[in-house]
């Protein structure tokens, strides 16, 4: 699943969207382009879960983004 963050604007808000999906999936493994405002996430978890876990941490994702 891959998602534009278009607020995300640095380390610290990949670092906290990074914390949010490994909270509800610890096995997830996600790729994250700062500058691009991509992220990409494998998980097992439905995307409507992890699109609230990222806007739990404060920012507004957008499904189905291109990029990476």
């Amino acid at each position: 699943m891959q998602f534009e963050v278009k607020d995300m604007t640095c380390g610290g808000c990949a670092n906290a969207i990074t914390r949010a999906v490994t909270g509800i999936d610890p096995a997830a493994k996600l790729e994250i382009d700062v500058a691009a405002k991509i992220v990409k996430i494998d998980s097992s978890v439905p995307p409507g879960r992890l699109v609230e876990a990222i806007e739990a941490a404060g920012f507004h994702p957008t499904v189905g983004a291109r990029g990476l």
